[in-house]
């Protein structure tokens, strides 16, 4: 093999070792699971140490305890390759515990833009259809929110 070959093949060994994939390249995508398949596709796409990564639905078909796995995955290179990461996803738990700036789009048009904690305070209407669209979760958000406006209450109470 030339340098450039060698070069190359060190480089994917190494993101393939970041993603926890050691082995994976001497495997094909169907005698992989799903999550080793979501995590080759990080590996691919830092390989070239980019400045953004753009993920499109990076949990979808994954069970929630590998959806953790690849959330955490994501925000590590994120902060270790310095770089920007776009997430389009419809999971709540991956926005909750990843996202730093949400912006909710609606029919392609941007409804609400803020954090992760604004996101569960929010009363945009849309927010919270999407958000908590079963009625458990909606009672679940008005006791916290009700919760919340008694603490604030009380506190400001205190001061006087």
């Amino acid at each position: 093999t030339n340098k450039r070959g060698r070069d190359i093949k060190t480089r994917v060994d190494e993101v393939l070792a970041r993603v926890n994939l050691k082995d994976a390249n001497k495997k094909f995508p169907n005698e992989i699971s799903g999550g080793m398949q979501k995590r080759v596709a990080i590996a691919r796409a830092i390989v070239n140490n980019p400045k953004y990564l753009f993920c499109d639905e990076p949990n979808s078909g994954l069970d929630p305890e590998t959806s953790i796995v690849i959330d955490e995955l994501i925000q590590e290179i994120t902060k270790e390759y310095n770089i920007t990461t776009v997430i389009n996803t419809h999971d709540m738990n991956s926005v909750l515990q990843i996202g730093e700036k949400i912006v909710f789009l609606k029919n392609g048009i941007k409804e609400w833009e803020g954090d992760n904690e604004q996101i569960l305070e929010t009363r945009n209407k849309s927010i919270v259809e999407f958000v908590y669209s079963s009625d458990l979760f909606k009672k679940v958000r008005e006791s916290m929110l009700a919760e919340s406006e008694e603490e604030h209450n009380h506190h400001n109470h205190d001061k006087k």
